[in-house]
């Protein structure tokens, strides 16, 4: 009876255990390759900030033959993603995306010249090479910026971007489009002087990169969602304010770039003033800006009127 009466209790504790340790699998996909852009989802996960909030969170790297974020969240095969500005776009061609949090409050997007070609204002590029993305949304901070100096799109030699660094040190291109947090950093090492054209000095306020899931994920499971938003930027605050611990963090298990540990600072460093800019708190986004970047679009044609987008922006 005592023998019975002792399995009876061994498979209560043993139930029990496993009820409280049956964490929740979610993902994260990410939008491009692994850096310190990507810092405080690696150090929600490394810290355990995701399971004390009973997420097991797989972060899924970017691949370029699997580059569309977007998709994989709608379909069910991440549950969040990274993305940029252009979601508002997403939203008003009626995809139910839901941003969650702003990480970065501008645009870490510049435009990157050689001091030897003589480019020194954003007037001096016309009749110049220009490598861009392709697609206007990714271009849209670049364009805008070239539009309010009186630059207009024909007055330019726009070429594909081939994100090879060398083209703009070789003089293939005349202007590059490039982050703030990384090709300055490999310029200054080569020691080659440049001239940098930011478009948030020029009016083009689009946020940098934004955390995001579906209408789905926020009916179904809201309280899930709320758990990961919050891990998530307790692995950001974490992040900026140790950002020595975090690059060896990425130096040993989230760099497939292979960046030097000084890389990986500059990044994190250059980061972090966008990610805190306007002393605005972490992850902070309104419908006031996005209403600014749905203008900004109209301004450059990419959008025919200024749309409204409600439910576009999550609230607890």
């Amino acid at each position: 009876m005592h023998l019975k009466r002792a399995v009876v209790l061994l498979f209560i504790f043993v139930l029990q255990s496993a009820t409280v340790h049956a964490y929740e699998k979610v993902s994260l996909k990410l939008q491009w390759l692994d850096q310190f852009q990507f810092a405080g989802y690696y150090m929600a996960k490394e810290k355990g900030f995701y399971r004390d909030r009973g997420l097991d969170v797989a972060i899924q790297p970017f691949t370029f033959e699997n580059d569309d974020v977007v998709a994989q969240v709608l379909t069910g095969k991440a549950t969040y993603g990274t993305g940029r500005s252009s979601l508002l776009a997403t939203r008003v061609q009626g995809k139910p995306v839901v941003v969650l949090a702003a990480i970065f409050q501008d645009t870490p997007s510049i435009l990157l010249t050689r001091k030897d070609t003589g480019i020194e204002n954003i007037s001096d590029l016309i009749g110049r090479k220009i490598m861009i993305t392709p697609d206007e949304l990714g271009a849209a901070a670049t364009m805008g910026m070239l539009q309010q100096e009186g630059v207009r799109a024909f007055d330019i030699i726009r070429q594909k971007h081939s994100y090879n660094l060398d083209d703009l040190i070789t003089g293939k291109t005349d202007a590059m489009a490039s982050y703030i947090s990384n090709e300055p950093f490999i310029l200054k090492e080569k020691g080659i002087a440049f001239n940098s054209f930011a478009p948030k000095d020029y009016g083009q306020a689009y946020y940098g990169d934004l955390l995001f899931t579906s209408e789905r994920e926020i009916r179904e499971n809201p309280k899930r969602v709320k758990a990961f938003r919050e891990a998530s930027l307790m692995g950001w605050a974490y992040a900026f304010n140790h950002i020595e611990e975090t690059v060896q963090v990425i130096k040993e298990s989230y760099n497939g770039q292979k960046k030097s540990v000084e890389s990986l600072l500059f990044e994190g460093h250059e980061l972090r003033k966008l990610a805190y800019q306007n002393g605005v708190e972490l992850g902070n986004v309104t419908a006031d800006k996005f209403h600014q970047i749905a203008e900004l679009y109209y301004e450059i044609g990419i959008f025919p009127e200024v749309y409204t987008f409600d439910g576009f922006i999550w609230q607890e």
